[in-house]
């Protein structure tokens, strides 16, 4: 899958009117972190934005053109407008090729309908895994086969996709189970 693209405008304002103006017209405030280096303001076009999030998630990496050059950063934080759930703000890390991240993926079950009847169904125990690793090591996503449930009674953090890969580090022991086969009742 390739890097989904983003394009970041600096920003000058700050404080709830000027946000509030830009918003209204389609930007959405951020803040891009890196290290050892002043935090910078920014603007995102939202409709890029929710389509990269719908499409990607919020933890793959990202490319920002920004000051006329591609910077790489990760989402770190979106903060949403609880009613309306509109994107309020976002906080942007910068990612140094040299230096590791440490990340919390969802994970994505497959092949649920191979598994699932009407007395059956999938039950995620655990949502999201921490990782540990170099920016040009992330995932695309982190997946695993519910198929697996066919002859086991569980799956566990182990039978990730991403569990064989060296280059990754997954912070939660290997023997968590990440999802279950549950049978259902009928009332």
């Amino acid at each position: 899958m390739a890097t989904p693209v983003l394009e970041a405008i600096a920003r000058e304002t700050a404080g709830k009117n000027p946000m509030s103006k830009e918003r209204k017209i389609g930007n959405v405030p951020a803040i891009l972190y890196s290290r050892g280096k002043e935090t910078e303001k920014v603007l995102l076009n939202k409709k890029e934005l929710e389509k990269i999030l719908a499409q990607y998630g919020t933890s793959s990496r990202l490319g920002l053109d920004y000051n006329g050059e591609r910077h790489y950063a990760v989402i770190k934080e979106i903060q949403r407008d609880t009613i309306k759930q509109q994107l309020l703000h976002v906080d942007l890390q910068k990612l140094n090729d040299n230096e590791k991240v440490k990340l919390a993926f969802p994970i994505h079950v497959s092949n649920r309908e191979a598994v699932e009847s009407s007395s059956e169904i999938v039950q995620l125990r655990l949502s999201e895994v921490e990782i540990y690793t170099y920016p040009k090591d992330l995932p695309d996503k982190v997946e695993i086969d519910a198929r697996i449930l066919k002859d086991r009674d569980a799956i566990t953090v182990g039978d990730l996709n991403i569990a064989g890969n060296e280059n990754i580090e997954i912070l939660s022991d290997k023997s968590t189970i990440v999802a279950s086969l549950v049978y259902t009742t009928k009332i």
